[in-house]
């Protein structure tokens, strides 16, 4: 079931509240923060990784997008981050909102999933001895989400937006299916996966770049568990060779990740650079192409004829200056989809199975295998949930959607590790010129894989899967979300779009 209401109360603001610009123009400021973790944190997203951080191979950053026209004003901000839990991420809308004068709803954080970021202490308990730098490292980072935000706000200048969409094989399918029936991580080489590259490019009134945003799906984890490096991964050397092209600021957008891995997969060298590099490369060449044929302040104008020495004149169309309103729709829409979760053990059976997870740690106390203490650690504390959650009687849990629409560009948003079918089946049902679809944005509540990739028996709280994306132990669920999840996101999506296409209100 969906719900109609917002997340949070000031998404009741209509944008003629927040009406700032009484004529058609565009407005857009882009603004940067380093937010690279200190030397001694721990990283998210490897179990197998048992150090911590010592440098920093280069800065992680925020970069916030700030638009305003057609009476809105709307924040995007690409985010070197693992994940976030969805009321994390609320909070820090709220404060970016508050900051640069718009609604939460209006506000997008899109994390790029990087396993070489810093972790959140309420997305890793096995890291509780970690609490005091982890603290100070999350109120940091609202701080620098606040800053890059209102630098952006700062510095709005008029502007164009033009969108063009390119494709790149730096993905590969990671669901590779086991002899014996089972779903394992590995790579297959011909499965399906995203392609697109979709690009978004916003420039000034004579053409150069304020920003370029950019979207593909793959788990940013070129620079392995091995690595002993913070790191914002692949989309850093991408971001600096089209920066280095254009000018600007280039922002990454996570895309539909969750079951796609780069073409050289998980590198298990300590020293991943070559890869990293090599990736970004790959991928920021596709993104320079794209950008470079999308032209914001000239368009072909009518044929033209020519002189000619040779006889009647040859015609053309020649390029003449865009002209026309920047801005003909901006505005944003979110809402709550809520997502059941498959039935829940019995009391005892949740209670045997804490014992179980206990007895786990209690022999990895005893051993001298970090990876196996953090493991056990993160099984104690889901083993913990479930047995509140059977007492509670939990029944579903909230994700988030959310779409932004500027001209004939829509954002599509989700609060999941979504998959490349996923973001695929929403472009493909859009109606919009270009549609940018997301995963891994305003936090992360889990993995939303399709229905065709649970189980075919169903998925069983008993068992020790080797795909990351059916072990919703890890996000702290008590048990799975139910196959139709996926589905029932999709249409929330699908409710956002056809609201933005009939009106901004």
């Amino acid at each position: 079931m969906s719900h109609d209401r917002p997340m949070d109360q000031d998404r009741a603001t209509t944008n003629d509240q927040h009406a700032r610009t009484d004529d058609d123009r565009l407005l857009a400021g882009v603004g940067r923060r380093d937010i690279s973790p200190p030397d001694g944190i721990r990283t998210a997203g490897f179990s197998s990784r048992e150090t911590v951080v010592e440098g920093v191979d280069e800065p992680l950053t925020v970069t916030a997008l700030v638009l305003e026209g057609c009476g809105a004003r709307v924040c995007i901000m690409a985010i070197d981050l693992c994940m976030a839990p969805q009321d994390i991420a609320l909070d820090w809308r709220a404060a970016v909102g508050a900051a640069i004068g718009t609604p939460s709803s209006h506000v997008l954080l899109n994390l790029s999933h990087t396993h070489s970021g810093a972790a959140l202490l309420r997305t890793q308990p096995e890291f509780s001895d970690q609490a005091e730098l982890l603290l100070a490292y999350e109120a940091t980072l609202r701080d620098q989400l606040v800053g890059a935000a209102s630098d952006a706000a700062s510095d709005l200048r008029p502007a164009r937006v033009g969108a063009g969409a390119g494709t790149s094989t730096i993905g590969v399918q990671r669901r590779e299916p086991g002899p014996d029936g089972y779903t394992f991580l590995g790579e297959v080489p011909d499965g399906p996966i995203d392609p697109v590259v979709s690009v978004v490019r916003v420039d000034d009134l004579d053409g150069q770049a304020i920003a370029i945003l950019t979207t593909y799906g793959c788990h940013t984890v070129s620079v392995g568990p091995r690595a002993t490096v913070a790191s914002p991964d692949f989309p850093g050397p991408m971001r600096r060779l089209v920066e280095a092209t254009f000018g600007g600021h280039c922002l990454f957008l996570q895309g539909g990740g969750g079951d796609i891995m780069p073409c050289w997969g998980m590198s298990h060298e300590v020293d991943a650079s070559d890869s990293k590099e090599r990736i970004g490369q790959m991928l920021g060449g596709e993104v320079v192409r794209v950008a470079a044929s999308i032209r914001t302040h000239v368009e072909r104008g009518e044929r033209t004829s020519l002189p000619s020495l040779l006889g009647p004149g040859m015609t053309m169309r020649p390029l003449v200056p865009v002209t026309g309103p920047a801005c003909t729709a901006l505005a944003a829409r979110s809402e709550a989809v809520t997502l059941d979760l498959v039935p829940l053990p019995s009391a005892e059976d949740a209670a045997r199975l804490r014992e179980e997870r206990v007895a786990d740690l209690e022999r990895a106390l005893a051993g001298d295998s970090d990876r196996a203490l953090t493991v056990a650690r993160r099984q104690v504390a889901w083993a913990d949930e479930l047995v509140a959650a059977v007492a509670r009687g939990d029944r579903t849990r909230p994700m988030e959607v959310q779409a932004i629409r500027v001209n004939d560009i829509v954002f599509t948003a989700i609060a999941a590790e979504v998959f490349s079918a996923t973001t695929r089946a929403i472009r493909a049902a859009s109606t919009f010129a270009h549609t940018v679809a997301l995963g891994y944005s305003n936090g992360v509540l889990c993995y939303l894989p399709t229905a065709a990739d649970f189980p075919a028996g169903g998925w069983d709280v008993h068992d020790r899967y080797r795909i990351p994306d059916l072990v919703f132990q890890a996000y702290l669920l008590p048990v799975a979300i139910a196959p139709d999840s996926e589905a029932r996101v999709r249409e929330g999506i699908e409710r956002l779009l056809t609201g933005l296409a009939d009106g901004p209100g």
